[in-house]
């Protein structure tokens, strides 16, 4: 590890404290069985620690979508999972891991509003990245922070090729973890192409 992010703890108030504002909304809003979406894979230890701090009843579902190939972006929404649950008229709440360039936020937002036509649309954002390149300024209803660190960061839901996930952190990892996560990456599959960091 080269840099602490935020440590377990941080998370866990960080978690409590947003938690805390979608209850509130939830309850100015007078929903009955509002339905936390989470955007798969990234999003879903946020999730599940939203939803134990949550009080007020609500629907856990999910989604996988991207807007790149690669890291290379198309400029389309791709849906590679859709929801289950029946989202016309209810209180949606996308729960997502990071914006960054918040295109694929963008595309995503229209797409459920154009065909699922929710009643209220909420975008809860674990970590928001404060760029200055060109993106869509699309604001989170509920953030958790804003990160100043560019670089690439790993755990609680951020990962490298699949790699530290369920770490309950977040840190920037070191050449030195970079290098053992490739060779595990190669060992398991030696035709796997490692992109660019």
């Amino acid at each position: 590890m080269e840099k602490l992010i935020l440590s377990e703890i941080e998370v866990e108030e960080l978690c409590k404290r947003v938690a805390a504002q979608m209850d509130k909304q939830m309850d100015e809003d007078g929903s009955n069985l509002p339905v936390l979406l989470g955007i798969m894979n990234g999003a879903l230890p946020f999730m599940y620690q939203l939803v134990k701090n949550i009080k007020h009843p609500n629907e856990i579902d999910t989604m996988q979508v991207s807007s790149y190939n690669g890291t290379a972006s198309t400029g389309e929404l791709i849906i590679k999972k859709k929801p289950d649950r029946v989202l016309e008229g209810k209180d949606v709440y996308i729960i997502e891991d990071i914006i960054d360039t918040g295109l694929t936020m963008h595309l995503l937002r229209k797409y459920i509003m154009e065909t699922y036509k929710p009643r209220h649309l909420y975008v809860v954002i674990m970590v928001k990245r404060a760029v200055d390149k060109p993106h869509y300024q699309e604001v989170a209803d509920f953030t958790g922070v804003v990160l100043e660190e560019q670089r690439y960061i790993v755990g609680y839901g951020f990962d490298y090729y699949g790699i530290g996930r369920c770490l309950p952190y977040v840190f920037v990892p070191s050449e030195d973890d970079f290098k053992k996560w490739d060779e595990i990456l190669l060992k398991d599959n030696p035709d796997f192409k490692i992109a660019k960091r």
